[in-house]
């Protein structure tokens, strides 16, 4: 979504629909950040339990729920990722950046 050259040690993005009510077709809800270090997708479908996908883009490791993921983590975040770009219309995001003051996500 974002190239990660262009964020600074200290920026995060952050990428959700404008309107927190508004879902993806199957009634998930989907939100991207990223920073120079991690992507991170927060993924809720409905009615059932949340899931965090953290990337550690320096070491290629990745974090579902604070436990540490396998190929097929990384191969589950990059489909959501794409199933939210892919059922996401530009004017229904929002992009918000942040100032990150020593914090990392």
């Amino acid at each position: 979504m974002f190239n990660q050259g262009k964020l600074g040690k200290n920026e995060a993005k952050i990428v959700q629909f404008s309107d927190d009510k508004q879902t993806l077709p199957d009634g998930s809800k989907i939100i991207y950040a990223e920073s120079a270090d991690k992507i991170v997708l927060y993924y809720k479908p409905a009615f059932e339990k949340s899931s965090n996908y953290v990337f550690d883009r320096k070491t290629g490791d990745i974090k579902v729920n604070g436990r540490l993921g396998g190929p097929e983590d990384k191969e589950k975040m990059i489909l959501l990722g794409n199933y939210f770009i892919t059922n996401s219309e530009d004017q229904s995001l929002v992009t918000v950046d942040v100032g990150l003051k020593g914090a990392a996500i």
